[in-house]
């Protein structure tokens, strides 16, 4: 049974304090490398008992306002959100953010910049791959995003249509995984300066699926310093072992923590997922008491 949307409120805000039910906080349109353009994903919210959404594109706004406006119609409550593509020591590392201004001008500028950096950087994958004797255009590349907000996902996609491999993982294996021969760097803001860019916008900051990091340790305290509020211990990549370590990491550092989905919806289960994150009562109500110290929320009323 979907349960009774929440209140309504200010052209941004959809939501009323104090929140409850379920929760999906990271999640990927065809804004950047999901399966479902905003509209679809926010019905798809309301049919299966979402209360509180966030989609968190790739270095991109550019689907907040569509995933807004569909929300405000389905009767979700809507939190503007991203995915920052960011880097410590070299090694990739990604940094959520919430409760922003997505016309900041800073930020709307970041967005705008990566957006030319992915294409071009796609450019030269594409040419790197056909070096490979792989038959595949940039062409072929776009027509796998509907923003234009390319990455290795459509590229990857872009070969399993051509035929030239079984599935998109396996031009990852392959091809595309950071040490493979297609692969191309890009020069990704630190994880200091996504803080900063975040903190600019008035927003709040989480760590992105830190099971995947070898170097965040030594600069938890400098970041939560800087503004880092949780780490996301529960994620679909994080075995138990994984998430009571980061419970502990977290801890110790006085950060809280919050869980996902990391939702693209091109799994075979992943509709069936939504709704379903087991995101603890002490987690929910620290994410929402800061999130409602966001400038974007006192513009809304919340405090």
């Amino acid at each position: 049974m979907v349960s009774e949307p929440p209140t309504l409120r200010g052209p941004m805000s959809t939501l009323s304090w104090p929140a409850d039910g379920p929760m999906e906080i990271h999640s990927h349109s065809t804004v950047s490398d999901g399966t479902y353009e905003p509209e679809r994903m926010a019905e798809l919210m309301a049919e299966k008992g979402v209360a509180h959404w966030a989609l968190t594109d790739h270095d991109t706004t550019g689907g907040l306002e569509r995933a807004r406006v569909a929300c405000a119609r389905v009767g979700v409550s809507f939190i503007s959100g991203i995915e920052i593509s960011a880097q410590s020591e070299g090694k990739s590392i990604h940094v959520l953010g919430y409760g922003f201004d997505p016309e900041e001008p800073n930020l709307a500028s970041y967005a705008e910049k990566m957006e030319v950096a992915r294409h071009e950087r796609m450019a030269e994958m594409v040419e790197r791959v056909r070096g490979l004797g792989l038959e595949v255009t940039l062409d072929d590349v776009m027509a796998q995003s509907i923003q234009g907000n390319v990455g290795r996902p459509h590229l990857a996609r872009a070969l399993h249509a051509r035929g030239l491999v079984d599935t998109p993982q396996e031009a990852f294996d392959r091809w595309l995984r950071a040490d493979g021969p297609g692969y191309v760097p890009m020069a990704y803001l630190s994880v200091d300066d996504a803080l900063e860019l975040i903190a600019g916008a008035g927003g709040m900051v989480i760590l992105a699926h830190p099971g995947r990091y070898t170097t965040m340790v030594d600069h938890l305290d400098r970041w939560r310093e800087a503004g880092l509020f949780a780490l996301e211990v529960r994620h679909p990549s994080h075995d138990l072992a994984t998430e009571r370590r980061l419970v502990d990491v977290a801890q110790k550092h006085d950060l809280s923590m919050s869980a996902s989905n990391d939702w693209h919806g091109s799994l075979p289960d992943d509709i069936e997922r939504l709704g379903r994150v087991n995101f603890s009562p002490a987690w929910r109500d620290a994410f929402f008491e800061r999130l409602s110290q966001t400038a974007w929320a006192e513009s809304q009323g919340w405090r």
